[in-house]
């Protein structure tokens, strides 16, 4: 019972905050401002006893419409609505226009009260009723039961508790989801002694002392040092309470207004949402580009739509919509939110967002409406579209429950979708949707065709030519794990190179002679070799010279000395084959032995001797080498 929280709404000077006042004793009108012009402009809050003891929060919200905002950040996290009518004035304005706000958000619950019942006839009371029935037969406000009370009338305001004790008891308890603590915060403040203090109405989650979290948008890390509801200190608190929070870790300066509070990594900051839009019946219809004012938890952003697979939007229709934010926004998916034109001010509908992060995308894109389509869908839907989406790189458990907006364990993904393709990566089990992966293996089949018929004696690709092409949002574990999957299909991998199974270099009587030539000129050099520049002085055609000396050093014929010298594999071999020969009777080898050794120049004994340093052979200290195996001895 206790993660009930009960609103007011209504025209201005309906008897809102009176009515809170005899329920609670408490005058929720506590700004100087308010108690001068009599009105409630922000938000007032208390709570409401039960005879249980359970206290039940209640939030007064403003009815003047220039506070409509107010109204708005009220009403989130509501379950339960007091709706209230004075009698003497009737149905106004703003009236309706709050119940087109308590429709949009969802509220099922309430109850609605016929204020200053003194100042009315019989008659006109009747006629009150049936307006009710009428202007919102399509509302949820219709099928609320009606009170009628009177500040002149104590036992009206009796009979009211009564009833709200009875009411109350027949809702039932909030089945708590897996979904992280959100705070929207209403209030900041700071207290001699403790600090910062934001106050709110937690929409999900439970928030405990000690908590980490992070304040949203400027991602600043803060710690719960403390927990108050109604005035009671407490260890944990659940969703739909109020709450106030003691926070350390930030200045009171750094917090306004809107900001949220959740764990870190689990909210969205973005500037183009993609929504399910209602437009109320009875509306202008909407066109595309048209300006709005987005109401969100406690936050008021501008923006404009655009309508997505349509030209125009009448009145009582539904319609997908991105809104360009002129702001960033912190939200998660599934959110609900009021919007109202940009000038002047008047609710038209409601929003639910269904991706946080919108891709710009043409308007009759008929793909991403159908994807939006299946993000609405039922959960297995859900997984397998984000999932879909995240065809860029691998998506985690986690990251798919902060797109999904509740925690989703990786033997639900399993379960609920044969389309999935689970890789193992550090113990972590990370997800591939089947149709993007065929997507990237018939590309990467398709480029590897062209590179082989254009490069038809390279044995393959460069292991991160391929990864910067395909893969260039996959860490590098992520990166091997994958390519190991796909050379079980069709890919021969080696551990420089990349390339299809069904290729292997085939060489032309030409390319053989040409090989041959290269081939005898190095080994007329035996160990001292000149520079690649200075052999192809000996060939016409440089060009078909270097994709022939290239495919020799792929392919093992020749070791690199330098990155512009090289020597056939054979005389490296047997420079090692010389310089074991000498440890095997030595523990030191000196450069002017080994130049000795190889019958070359010190330049060339200098070469090898570095080259075998680089691949761990011997080991350099001051002026002569070691046998790198007998310093591990």
């Amino acid at each position: 019972m206790k993660d009930i929280v009960i609103g007011t709404a209504g025209h201005i000077d309906h008897g809102k905050t009176t009515v809170i006042k005899y329920l609670t004793g408490v005058d929720t009108d506590t700004l100087p401002e308010e108690a001068k012009r009599g009105m409630t402009i922000d938000l007032g809050f208390t709570y409401f006893e039960l005879s249980t003891g359970d206290k039940i929060g209640i939030i007064d919200v403003p009815g003047h419409e220039k506070f409509i905002k107010n109204m708005v950040a009220g009403a989130t996290g509501i379950d339960y609505i007091l709706f209230i009518i004075a009698c003497d004035d009737g149905i106004m304005p703003q009236t309706i226009e709050h119940a087109d706000i308590i429709n949009l958000l969802g509220i099922k619950k309430g109850v609605i009260l016929l204020t200053k019942r003194d100042l009315a006839t019989d008659e006109r009371v009747e006629e009150i009723k049936t307006d009710i029935k009428s202007t919102f037969k399509n509302s949820i406000i219709s099928q609320l039961p009606i009170l009628e009370i009177s500040s002149k009338s104590l036992e009206s305001f009796t009979e009211l508790k009564y009833f709200l004790e009875k009411d109350l008891a027949s809702i039932k308890a909030k089945s708590e989801t897996k979904k992280p603590f959100k705070l929207s915060i209403d209030r900041v403040f700071s207290i001699k002694g403790f600090g910062t203090v934001v106050t709110g109405t937690p929409a999900q989650g439970i928030v405990k002392k000690d908590d980490a979290l992070t304040l949203y948008p400027k991602m600043i890390d803060v710690k719960i040092r403390g927990i108050e509801n109604h005035g009671i200190k407490v260890d944990f608190l659940s969703s739909g309470n109020r709450c106030a929070l003691n926070l350390s870790g930030v200045e009171t300066s750094e917090i306004k207004r809107g900001d949220i509070l959740a764990p870190k990594g689990s909210m969205f900051i973005t500037s183009k949402i993609d929504c399910f839009f209602t437009l109320l019946k009875g509306k202008k219809s909407i066109k595309n580009n048209h300006r709005i004012r987005l109401h969100i938890g406690t936050n008021e952003i501008i923006g404009k739509i655009k309508l997505l697979g349509t030209d125009l939007l009448e009145g009582g229709n539904s319609s997908f919509i991105q809104i360009d934010l002129e702001k960033p926004l912190v939200c998660s998916t599934g959110e609900i939110g009021i919007l109202r034109t940009y000038s002047p001010m008047d609710t038209i509908g409601g929003i639910k967002i269904i991706s946080p992060l919108g891709q710009k995308t043409k308007r009759n894109n008929t793909s991403y409406i159908q994807s939006l389509k299946s993000l609405m869908g039922e959960n297995k839907e859900k997984i397998e579209e984000i999932i879909k989406n995240s065809s860029s790189n691998l998506i985690t458990a986690k990251e798919v429950s902060i797109y999904l907006g509740k925690e989703i364990t990786d033997d639900e993904i399993i379960e609920l979708n044969d389309n999935i393709i689970r890789f193992k990566i550090s113990e972590e089990s990370k997800y591939f949707h089947i149709k993007n992966y065929n997507f990237l293996k018939s590309s990467i089949q398709e480029y590897l065709e062209k590179f082989h018929i254009n490069n038809s004696l390279k044995k393959g690709a460069s292991r991160s030519e391929i990864k910067n092409k395909f893969f260039n949002a996959f860490k590098t574990k992520e990166y091997n794990i994958v390519l190991e999957d796909l050379q079980n299909d069709f890919l021969n991998v080696d551990k420089d190179s990349i390339s299809l199974k069904s290729f292997s270099i085939k060489l032309s009587k030409e390319n053989k002679v040409l090989k041959d030539q290269i081939f005898k000129i190095y080994k007329d050099f035996s160990f001292s070799p000149k520079s690649v520049q200075e052999i192809e002085e000996n060939f016409l055609n440089k060009e078909e010279f270097y994709k022939l000396h290239n495919y020799m050093l792929d392919t093992e014929f020749m070791v690199p000395l330098t990155k512009n010298m090289y020597v056939l594999k054979g005389f490296f071999k047997e420079a090692e084959i010389r310089l074991r020969k000498h440890f095997a009777h030595h523990d030191k080898l000196d450069l002017s032995t080994f130049k000795t050794l190889l019958n070359t120049s010190r330049k060339f004994a200098l070469l090898y001797l570095e080259k075998f340093d680089e691949l761990e052979i011997t080991k350099r200290i001051e002026d002569y080498r070691i046998l790198k195996m007998e310093e591990n001895k």
